[in-house]
């Protein structure tokens, strides 16, 4: 490819040796191939495809050197992985790698945006982008600060049911929205494949400018006056003056008490004023030094500042102790379950567990338990673990299973009949309230899952107290086994 041509950013010349990938889509109009021809082109990898049409409804197959992969979800990993470093992003920018948070952000974003939530037919309705524009309320994109290829397969997933908005419901109802397919439209390509979304830009709020504080230039008071001689304050007066002022203000005070005393004969004054009824007053001169004979010695107290004594820092408190308490064990029943398509070694069930809609739950199970033995099962599942995709597949929970040392028997822990689903199991002694997620930067269940294990009678207990519900203990046919 010539260096200048436009394309050059956006691809990579292949070897004459290697022939373009395969990629079969039902058809390149349909949102599944304008989806797929989007992340291809933002990851530059257009080139290295050859799309045709004719694969079922919905659907999509690539035949990659490695294998034969089906999904949009599988997919767009691969045709990000293949992305090179450009300008436009690289693999990393692309599934949000530089960090596992991140990763895993993208995962589950990914995971709804191919998923039955938004990837559904007729599945876009309000309730879905009210919650997509409530994420996107502080947010230019779905995950970190970069676009990625949750932010791509999510916006052909809702364009058109963005684009079927009223205007009046796009400015106002769902502006954040709007906002970020504007912005993504705009940058990575989704105006030349999905057609614009119409925006009056104008119609957002312009943001204040904020200027900066003026500064004030402080104004000095003048320490000179007009002819240049420094201005004296108050306190700056001779020590004598000062001294003799006090020896005359003690004189002055001892003979207006010495006439009282006496009937108007002078009375002894101090230094600053001999005292009497007339003569005292005029023949009143003191030294500084004498100012204390008449005055008395008055020391001049100097206030000391007080201290602030330092407050003492209250002790931490102290670390809480993680148990079985925080765990949200309920009793529930799987009512399906189908193969994941994706992994060979897990199971998708849908499991009741007296909720508004049972929750979907990937387990490694299917080494040990085939489809007949998993329908139907009443099983106990850990509900507060972090929801996430299991190769790309949402997981809602953790079935509680026994496994021997080896791990080649496994084996469902049973409720007893008459417990309801939904039902908390309890542990005496252990009162608390669940969190509501275990945090896995605490290792909450890795700290109690030592102590999870069967007792010689095939119980399942938590450091030797049962595992309880209303109708009793919940059990396992395997004993003394650990329980995960």
């Amino acid at each position: 490819t010539n260096e200048n041509s436009p394309t050059c950013a956006l691809s990579i010349p292949l070897p004459e040796t290697m022939a373009p990938i395969p990629m079969q889509v039902d058809s390149k109009a349909s949102v599944t191939g304008k989806t797929a021809a989007l992340i291809a082109a933002y990851a530059g990898a257009s080139a290295q495809i050859a799309v045709s049409e004719g694969a079922a409804a919905g659907t999509l197959s690539l035949a990659a050197p490695e294998g034969q992969l089906s999904g949009l979800a599988t997919v767009t990993r691969y045709l990000a992985s293949l992305s090179i470093n450009t300008s436009t992003a690289t693999a990393a920018d692309l599934t949000g790698s530089a960090t596992p948070e991140e990763e895993a952000a993208v995962a589950e974003w990914l995971a709804r945006a191919t998923g039955a939530e938004f990837g559904g037919v007729g599945a876009v309705g309000d309730d879905k982008l009210e919650l997509l524009n409530a994420h996107l309320a502080r947010r230019s994109v779905l995950v970190g600060c970069a676009v990625t290829i949750a932010d791509l397969a999510m916006y052909g997933a809702v364009h058109a049911a963005v684009l079927a908005l009223s205007p009046e419901k796009r400015k106002n109802t769902f502006g954040n929205v709007t906002r970020w397919c504007d912005f993504i439209g705009g940058s990575a390509g989704g105006n030349a494949i999905f057609g614009r979304v119409p925006v009056a830009h104008g119609d957002f709020p312009v943001l204040a400018v904020l200027h900066p504080p003026v500064v004030v230039a402080q104004q000095t008071k003048a320490t000179t006056d007009k002819d240049g001689k420094p201005i004296r304050k108050h306190t700056d007066l001779p020590e004598k003056a000062t001294a003799g002022a006090a020896g005359a203000g003690a004189g002055v005070a001892a003979s207006e008490a010495g006439a009282k005393k006496e009937g108007g004969k002078g009375g002894k004054g101090g230094p600053g004023g001999k005292g009497g009824g007339g003569e005292a007053g005029a023949e009143g001169k003191a030294p500084a030094g004498d100012a204390a004979a008449g005055g008395g010695d008055a020391p001049v107290e100097h206030k000391q500042k007080e201290k602030k004594e330092k407050k003492e820092k209250p002790p931490p408190p102290p670390k809480e102790e993680v148990n079985v308490s925080c765990l949200d064990i309920r009793v529930g029943t799987i009512v399906k379950c189908w193969e994941h398509p994706d992994a060979d070694k897990l199971w998708v069930e849908s499991i009741e567990l007296g909720e508004a809609k049972p929750r979907q739950v990937v387990s490694g199970l299917r080494a040990f338990k085939n489809s007949a033995q998993m329908t139907g099962a009443r099983v106990l599942v850990l509900c507060n673990v972090k929801k996430g995709p299991l190769r790309d597949q949402l997981s809602e929970g953790m079935v509680m299973c026994c496994s021997n040392e080896d791990h080649t028997v496994v084996d469902f822990v049973v409720p007893p009949e008459g417990a309801k689903d939904g039902e908390r199991v309890t542990f005496a002694g252990f009162e608390g309230e669940a969190a509501d997620v275990l945090n896995p930067k605490k290792k909450m269940f890795e700290t109690c899952a030592p102590k999870l294990c069967t007792d010689d009678a095939g119980v399942a207990c938590y450091d030797g107290v049962p595992f309880m519900t209303s109708a009793g203990p919940c059990t396992s046919t395997l004993t003394k086994c650990h329980i995960k």
